[in-house]
């Protein structure tokens, strides 16, 4: 178990127990609270224990969006506690005070886990650094694979986030290339070529106009045959954040988009070498 499950484990099991709490103990709680009796902790009980389900979802799962919008509901947890608390809008007693600061503290705990191991999802053998791997089996001799995903010239044409590549120099290792989408563009230089094997470009993100937030971006593709007539082409991303913060904030909706964007260029691969 990771540091994200451990602590979505932990956001689970206290969100049911709190959940059950509020619903089996109302009335007492009311008085605790100094608070004329309502449904309120009743209903409060009932979303602690969905919140719940929806965490322990995760725990197996543990996609990049919906643990980033648990999160984020913990942090609003403990920011309307700290209201609460600071403005007392409801006349809230001592005891319910120090009952909120303590689940208060829970939930930030947890939120704070969560983000840890947020910030750690696809993250490679080198901290920091993340690792895409997306694989695809066609049925196509391995020569012939190799020529379709080896025209690095015209990958503008099967990529759907590019809109343009031109070859400026070289050929081969060491080529350079500069591609584009809508107003942005950026240079790629080939770093690795090995005939119908694979290769790597490595995105020049140090240059003053490069648009996205990343450190540093290599991708390398290959090809490796199953069979006489069937081959299997791989693409890995190995890429780094150029904040810490964003492997937060930003990671959970560049995967997502990301995954869609490969999905479609090894379709359009597929198209290709299967027509």
């Amino acid at each position: 178990m990771n540091t994200l499950q451990k602590y979505l484990t932990t956001n689970a099991i206290f969100s049911t127990l709190t959940g059950i709490t509020a619903i089996a103990f109302q009335e007492n709680i009311e008085q605790l609270f100094n608070l004329e009796p309502s449904n309120f902790f009743f209903i409060l009980g009932i979303l602690l224990i969905f919140f719940a389900l929806t965490i322990v979802v995760e725990i197996k799962k543990q996609r990049a969006i919906p643990v980033l919008w648990i999160t984020t509901q913990d942090m609003l947890w403990v920011i309307g506690s700290v209201i609460l608390i600071v403005w007392n809008p409801f006349g809230i007693s001592t005891v319910g005070n120090i009952i909120i600061v303590a689940v208060a503290i829970v939930v930030l705990t947890c939120g704070l886990g969560q983000a840890k191991g947020l910030a750690r999802i696809d993250e490679g053998k080198e901290s920091g650094k993340k690792v895409f791997q997306f694989k695809r089996k066609v049925k196509g001799a391995k020569s012939k694979v190799w020529d379709v995903i080896s025209d690095v010239a015209n990958y503008h044409v099967v990529a759907p986030n590019i809109d343009d590549s031109k070859i400026i120099s070289g050929g081969k290792r060491g080529l350079v290339r500069v591609c584009s989408h809508g107003n942005d563009n950026w240079t790629e230089t080939c770093t690795l070529w090995e005939e119908e094997r694979q290769y790597s470009f490595m995105v020049d993100t140090k240059a003053p106009d490069y648009p996205y937030p990343f450190k540093s971006l290599k991708g390398t593709w290959t090809v490796d045959e199953i069979s006489s007539n069937e081959s299997m082409i791989t693409m890995v991303f190995e890429f780094e954040y150029k904040k810490a913060i964003q492997n937060i904030l930003v990671h959970p909706f560049m995967k997502y988009k990301f995954t869609k964007v490969c999905k479609e260029l090894l379709d359009n691969w597929q198209k290709l070498i299967e027509s």
